[in-house]
């Protein structure tokens, strides 16, 4: 029987044991944990490589799209070969803020915000600053751009711009072209519809009764009150007398509230009211 007073030996849990056993066992114990330990940091190594391996390497990550959106004057593929091409590149290593000052420098751009969508988008969002508008003042034409700021180029012409009447002008480059703050909403909003295009005369004169020519269409806009709503209606109004083939002469909207259309008596037809 083992001597308890035995320095070669230890009680514990009530058992006598010998001391050299229990050091082999937590050497052991100990190398378990520490085997156990340097794995599981061997697996997330493993698994950070090959995330990082497919990152850089795998098709899923290459550029395969440019979106294009903001611009009217400028094209797309004169924006995208300011991008050098980058269809094919991966998506992480690319860096697309590096051409945006070459885009600036095409003609008309103003600013260009670009983005990359993962895992394989490009999305470039152009502003444009370029000649729409003009009025004439004092014998001399001013040209407005479609943001509303006053453009002094001696060389621009008015051809093929919009005439603008009745706006109390400002004159100095880059500046609003009026102090009216609803007037410069105004212009902004009726570009975001397709009847714009056909837009041929603004009357800003006065703010309670706005003046429109649209297709040789008079169109009376009240005040610039409920600007989006007003044009909303117009939209649907014009769409209207599209479909059913007959000639508007004026269009009331009375600010909204009961439109009136008057057309010419010859454009009736039978199915109008259908």
């Amino acid at each position: 029987m083992a001597n308890t007073n035995d320095d070669r030996y230890v009680k514990k849990d009530g058992k006598t044991l010998n001391k050299s056993y229990v050091a082999k066992k937590h050497s052991k114990e100990a190398g378990k944990k520490l085997f156990s330990k340097l794995f599981v940091a061997f697996l997330i190594l493993l698994t950070l490589g090959i995330i990082i391996f497919n990152l850089y390497s795998h098709p899923y990550m290459q550029i395969s799209e440019i979106y294009v959106s903001g611009n009217n004057k400028v094209t797309d593929t004169e924006i995208i070969g300011q991008l050098r091409n980058p269809i094919g590149q991966n998506i992480v290593t690319y860096n697309p803020e590096a051409y945006e000052d070459d885009i600036k420098q095409i003609k008309y751009v103003d600013n260009v915000k670009i983005k990359k969508v993962f895992p394989n988008l490009i999305n470039v969002k152009i502003t444009e600053n370029y000649p729409l508008f003009y009025q004439w003042d004092d014998g001399e034409s001013y040209i407005i751009s479609n943001n509303g700021k006053y453009l002094a180029d001696e060389d621009m012409t008015t051809d093929d711009l919009i005439e603008i009447t009745g706006a109390s002008l400002r004159k100095a480059p880059g500046e609003n072209f009026t102090a009216s703050e609803a007037s410069m909403k105004f212009i902004l909003a009726i570009q975001e519809f397709s009847y714009f295009k056909e837009l041929k005369q603004l009357n800003l004169e006065n703010k309670a009764d706005i003046g429109i020519i649209i297709d040789d269409i008079d169109v009376k806009f009240g005040d610039l009150n409920n600007i989006n709503y007003k044009l909303n209606i117009l939209d649907k109004i014009l769409n209207d007398i599209k479909v059913k083939g007959v000639t508007a002469k004026q269009i009331d909207l009375d600010n909204g509230k009961d439109p009136v259309v008057k057309v010419e008596v010859a454009s009736f037809s039978e199915n109008l009211n259908n």
